[in-house]
């Protein structure tokens, strides 16, 4: 396994479980009305945590589909003795 691949693993990885935690940590903050009726919810870690899940897999699917294309598109020279 290349050193390349191995970094872009560790960085889908790391923010796949990144955007896990955001959407744990406002699934374990909940959503409250407060007494003026204002609904109190942590969007931010919602919509990050989305955020992050989507761009993870994004890299993903864009370094299969860029080493699918290297591969078709590059020549192999075979030499036959």
């Amino acid at each position: 396994m290349s050193r390349s691949l191995k970094s872009l693993l560790i960085i889908v990885a790391l923010m796949a479980a990144a955007g896990l935690a955001c959407l744990g940590a406002a699934g374990l903050i909940g959503s409250h009305v407060d007494a003026g009726g204002v609904l109190r919810e942590p969007f931010a870690l919602i919509a990050g945590g989305s955020l992050l899940i989507v761009a993870s897999a994004v890299v993903a699917a864009g370094y299969l589909i860029w080493q699918g294309l290297a591969a078709c598109f590059t020549r192999k020279r075979r030499f036959y003795r």
